[in-house]
């Protein structure tokens, strides 16, 4: 399976821009079409799923879930959509997909409740002092609160 964010236009070939493929990064849309009109006749054991971003905003369409756990296809959405550690600054890959508002303080398991962190960041999170919440606008945001009081903001980004 090849996870592949592109806008419509971008795929349609009306606008210029790229698309981002999972594991390697961004890639020019002209690349990209010629990629999956090239593999649409083909008979491969390769599955590319497109997953479509709103122009206006970046966003992708949210997902939740009733299960604990971020798995199946809800993680891997919060992987696709976040790409690196969600922790200002951090950067490392994605190893775990975890609630914003933990569980026990009723935090769902949704879409937009839930992050990518690298392993060291999502264990700091838990320890005394740290907080975080989802803040409402254009695209994903999370709010962190360290224990000393400072406050950072993480924004899931833009193809």
């Amino acid at each position: 399976m090849i996870n592949l964010i592109v806008r419509d236009d971008v795929l349609l070939g009306e606008g210029a821009g790229s698309g981002w493929v999972e594991g390697h990064g961004p890639v020019p849309g002209d690349l990209l079409r010629q990629w999956i009109a090239d593999n649409a006749d083909a008979a491969v054991d390769t599955f590319v799923r497109r997953l479509y971003e709103r122009p206006a905003t970046g966003a992708l369409v949210g997902m939740d879930s009733p299960a604990e756990l971020f798995q199946g296809r809800l993680a891997e959405f919060i992987r696709l959509r976040d790409r690196v550690c969600r922790t200002p600054g951090c950067g490392a890959p994605i190893r775990h997909t975890d609630h914003v508002v933990p569980r026990c303080r009723d935090g769902p398991t949704s879409a937009d409740n839930g992050q990518g962190l690298c392993e060291l960041c999502n264990y700091a999170k838990e320890a005394d002092g740290w907080t975080a919440r989802t803040v409402p606008g254009l695209r994903h945001t999370v709010e962190i609160t360290t224990p000393t009081g400072h406050v950072y903001t993480s924004t899931a980004e833009r193809l």
